[in-house]
């Protein structure tokens, strides 16, 4: 079969087409999830600290910091905001042991009240699609795993 380049042309543009639709779709989703986190009682850090508790364990700084992935500066200052806030317990064995973190009771019930604000709008939109829940969440994941292999390979390599 022969191809010409008007045809690679009209197909890249179809293509682009598709990318462009994606684009925006995306920019409309986190349009909404901003108007979602705009709503919340706790930001996105909180959030992640207290998401790390929900195991019930207590870690200490350098714990929360290497689970995070995160500087160990950034959790000293998150996880004093949250102690001081009353979302996180901070506790000593004795004198020099270093101090471990552990979800308050009020930490505990924000951050149910936000998950269940999320996952009850995320449960109302798969709903909308009826009996493709399933085919939807399989295909998003393939495309998130593919987005993501997609940006990493592209990314530049540090100098």
């Amino acid at each position: 079969m022969n191809t010409s380049a008007h045809d690679i042309r009209n197909e890249a543009n179809t293509h682009v087409d598709d990318w462009r639709r994606l684009a925006g779709l995306l920019v409309t989703l986190e349009s909404v999830r901003r108007v979602l986190s705009q709503r919340a009682t706790l930001g996105t850090a909180d959030m992640r600290l207290l998401w790390l508790f929900t195991d019930g364990e207590s870690y200490t700084l350098r714990q929360i910091a290497e689970r995070l992935g995160l500087e160990q500066s950034t959790v000293n200052r998150q996880v004093n905001a949250a102690v001081t806030a009353g979302l996180l317990v901070k506790t000593r064995a004795d004198g020099r042991a270093p101090y471990h973190f552990t979800s308050s009771p009020e930490g505990v019930r924000e951050l149910e009240r936000n998950l269940h604000t999320t996952l009850t709008a995320y449960g109302t939109a798969l709903s909308a699609l009826g009996g493709e829940q399933e085919r939807f969440l399989s295909l998003f994941s393939d495309f998130v795993e593919a987005y993501h292999d997609a940006v990493l390979e592209s990314s530049p390599s540090p100098a």
